[in-house]
């Protein structure tokens, strides 16, 4: 800042944070809808919940037992004042999902940020990749290690991803660069290799996993998910197609195919919206023959009067 050079820091949670808790019973607000903690935001003191969009304000004292609420978590929001209370004098923009609008653009934002030299941008992944700002020389990652465990085989190929990206953002001037990782996991061997920038020895590490249990290029993993507001019909829909999927495979031409069989087993969030979410989870080689086998199977789960409620559809080598 004294040099007149900028700075982009970078937090993949938006919010200020992550959830209430009572310091007395541990009570902490959940979404009516969801099956999900709600996100605290200071800017209007109210409660969210990032999947359903549900919101409420925030209570002074916890509805259960009349304790204190206590602020778990952090998020861009309280980043954001914790930088305002330590430099009061400094200019920060911030561009998340509660920010971004369509008066208040991306493209607004950023030459905002370019052109007034302000020296402070904060944000979630839209600040990640992509920009070319020859005055940024400093790139500060929070809470660096946070989708590392997010779930899915690809997590540590998202972090990996992420953190290269957002670092490439300092230095791309005249004036050196520089990044710093804040992580809980900083011996990691997927942190260590993103500090690096070092893509061949990541390729390396990330293949041979994959190799050992079979996951993408090696395999697939196709995921059937189940969703229906009734939750004993989306959970008994899953476990028929599972067992009419047990048989077929026990057949020509089939049965010489290695195809390992998951669940039923709830979502990572099992209730969104009011809509109760079950999946079964294949490991195998989706070839021609499979997926005209899943194709057929979904059709008659959709016409079975059973299943009335209930919507069945397949993802294959998904995010998720």
């Amino acid at each position: 800042m004294a040099a007149g050079e900028q700075t982009i820091l970078f937090l993949n949670r938006r919010g200020n944070s992550r959830a209430l808790v009572c310091v007395n019973c541990g009570h902490a607000p959940e979404c009516p809808r969801c099956s999900a903690r709600l996100t605290y935001h200071s800017a209007n003191g109210r409660l969210m919940c990032h999947y359903c969009g549900f919101s409420r304000p925030a209570p002074s004292r916890c509805p259960d037992c009349g304790g204190p609420l206590k602020r778990i978590g952090t998020g861009t929001q309280k980043v954001q004042e914790e930088l305002s209370a330590l430099l009061p004098e400094t200019a920060i923009d911030r561009m998340d999902a509660d920010t971004v609008s369509a008066v208040n653009t991306h493209e607004k934002i950023l030459t905002h940020f370019s052109q007034d030299r302000v020296p402070v941008l904060l944000g979630t992944q839209m600040v990640a990749k992509g920009l070319n700002l020859p005055g940024v020389t400093l790139v500060g990652v929070l809470d660096g290690d946070l989708s590392l465990y997010g779930g899915g085989y690809r997590a540590a190929e998202t972090t990996f991803n992420m953190l290269t990206q957002v670092v490439g953002r300092a230095g791309r001037g005249d004036a050196p660069g520089e990044a710093i990782l804040q992580t809980m996991q900083p011996e990691h061997p997927v942190i260590a290799l993103a500090a690096k920038q070092d893509y061949d020895g990541f390729y390396e590490l990330e293949i041979q996993l994959r190799q050992r249990l079979g996951y993408p290029p090696f395999g697939d993993l196709a995921v059937i998910t189940f969703t229906g507001q009734e939750e004993d019909r989306v959970l008994r829909g899953a476990q028929k197609l599972r067992d009419s999927l047990v048989a077929c495979l026990s057949r020509a031409p089939y049965r010489d195919r290695h195809c390992g069989i998951l669940g039923p087993a709830p979502c990572p969030v099992p209730k969104i919206n009011y809509h109760f979410r079950y999946r079964l989870t294949l490991r195998c080689r989706m070839d021609r023959d499979l997926r005209a086998l899943l194709a057929s199977m979904l059709r008659q789960f959709g016409r079975d009067g059973e299943n009335r409620g209930v919507t069945a559809f397949v993802d294959v080598n998904g995010f998720d």
